[in-house]
């Protein structure tokens, strides 16, 4: 059978959205072959300047770039990429099934679901956040597409609220399946009493969104301020600070978080800055060998929970309140009501406690695991019945 994945992206400077790629892939094709499918693939996204493509020994893919450009010269093509496969599995790129990223973002993803639905193809939605909408027209037409959908897997709790009160009754909630991303542990040697200290500094929140200073997304804190005093209380205390970026694209100084990076080196010289992962798998392998991460790139933070480092998310959106509450860790310090002095006393709180936080980091693991079950058994149930030849299963 074939299987388009929809927003997903081996090339994607965006490691979270490669990480999440990788694992919706590796999960699907362990739930095919266990129905006794032999999948294909059809990777349906955006590109980048990345290369991390699944082994083609294992896995029959190709791929089709779905843009604005692709959109208005060759909508047949897309069409038809999309009518040719026997079920749809949409990502959204993780979060992008909102308004909160602007009009354009959301159409786009709209037009993709409806040619999906149009095609009278099974559109699956996979873990995701869903939502915020903040505008009417953007609420109902999104309420309309999960309604003509097979299934849609919210990945937190706070999202899987949104499907409630929209009336969407095919839902799920599960787990975010980037937990499900392999990596091999590092090991680094240093002194006992010094630490290696992550952090991922989110270029998009240093130069305040998409918009520029314009504080697109509402935060109390100083963004800006909070790193610098956070990097400055680290180098203090004698710690190794590792900044480690996760989004990476070439070209797009808005979203580049090792640009903003490099520009910290230079000014605190005895930091140390990860280099430009190939991918995600390297970028979470380096993680795993840190003592502490800090981080406003969720996947990034992600990366380090799943690798069992105690962690300090830093949100902007309540996507990150609604992950972490579902895993029932409670160490998010939201940007949004914290204050940049609150921010950095919580997060250096939290560094003096971290062996508790490792502790309640290893104690999610059951959760993860059980949310992630639960997440191949809605996969298996739907693809029995698309290999029967069945109405595709429906919660």
């Amino acid at each position: 059978m074939k299987f388009g994945l929809l927003w997903h992206s081996y090339s994607s400077g965006n490691l979270g959205v490669g990480a999440l790629s990788i694992s919706n892939m590796l999960l699907i094709d362990e739930a095919a072959r266990k129905c006794g499918i032999t999948p294909e693939f059809l990777i349906i996204g955006s590109s980048g300047p990345c290369d991390y493509p699944p082994s083609t020994e294992r896995f029959k893919y190709e791929f089709i770039e779905f843009n604005e450009q692709n959109l208005l010269k060759n909508p047949h093509g897309l069409y038809r990429a999309i009518a040719s496969c026997d079920a749809i599995f949409d990502i959204g790129e993780g979060d992008s099934f909102s308004d909160i990223y602007g009009a354009k973002r959301l159409i786009k993803l709209l037009v993709s679901k409806g040619m999906a639905l149009g095609a009278r193809v099974p559109l699956i939605l996979s873990p995701q956040t869903i939502g915020p909408f903040k505008s009417g027209w953007g609420t109902k037409a999104s309420a309309w597409v999960m309604k003509k959908s097979t299934l849609v897997f919210a990945r937190d709790h706070q999202s899987f609220d949104v499907l409630k009160q929209l009336g969407i009754v095919n839902r799920d909630e599960v787990i975010d399946v980037a937990f499900h991303l392999p990596f091999e542990r590092q090991v680094r040697e240093r002194q006992p009493d010094r630490l290696a200290i992550g952090i991922s500094v989110s270029a998009l929140l240093h130069h305040g969104g998409y918009e520029g200073s314009a504080n697109q997304f509402g935060l109390r804190a100083d963004y800006k301020q909070l790193t610098d005093e956070l990097i400055r209380a680290l180098l203090a205390r004698g710690h190794e600070v590792h900044l480690v970026p996760h989004v990476i694209p070439i070209g797009f100084p808005a979203e580049d978080d090792y640009t903003v990076s490099l520009q910290l080196q230079q000014r605190y010289p005895e930091l140390k800055l990860a280099p430009r992962f190939k991918g995600p798998i390297e970028a979470k392998s380096y993680i795993s060998g840190l003592d502490f991460f800090v981080g406003a790139r969720m996947h990034a933070t992600i990366a380090a929970f799943s690798a069992g480092v105690p962690v300090v998310p830093l949100a902007y959106s309540r996507k990150f309140s609604g992950l972490y509450q579902s895993l029932d860790y409670h160490r998010v310090v939201d940007l949004k009501t914290e204050s940049t002095a609150s921010a950095l006393e919580a997060v250096l709180e939290y560094l003096d406690n971290r062996e508790q936080l490792k502790a309640e980091v290893a104690a999610s693991g059951a959760i993860i695991r059980r949310k992630l079950d639960a997440y191949s058994l809605g996969l298996e149930q739907i693809l029995v019945s698309l290999n029967q030849g069945q109405p595709a299963y429906q919660r």
